[in-house]
């Protein structure tokens, strides 16, 4: 495991109520569903690829649709993540 630093965060009340709650319908500490989520945030963080306009794609609307082709790649990225997060660490949700 790796070495664990104490820190300490700001939430309102209504997002802490809901993680105790998460906590006890899944029956592990508080300190543990913080954690998932800030793993699951850390593994999911968006980063624009190195090669993006590194080469002609042969299309013409391309450069008009960049936005939207970085989401696409970004949200297929974030799903995959997640189904393997959620298949290490399960869910009950």
């Amino acid at each position: 495991m790796a070495r664990m630093s104490r820190t300490t965060i700001m939430a309102d009340d209504a997002l802490l109520d809901e993680l105790r709650e998460i906590a006890a319908e899944e029956g592990i500490s508080l300190g543990e569903v913080i954690r998932q989520g800030l793993e699951w945030r850390a593994k999911t963080r968006r980063r624009v690829p190195s090669f993006i306009g590194a080469v002609a794609s042969g299309y013409s609307d391309t450069s008009s649709r960049v936005d939207e082709l970085i989401a696409e790649a970004v949200l297929a990225k974030h799903d995959r993540i997640r189904a393997e997060w959620l298949a290490d660490h399960g869910s009950n949700r």
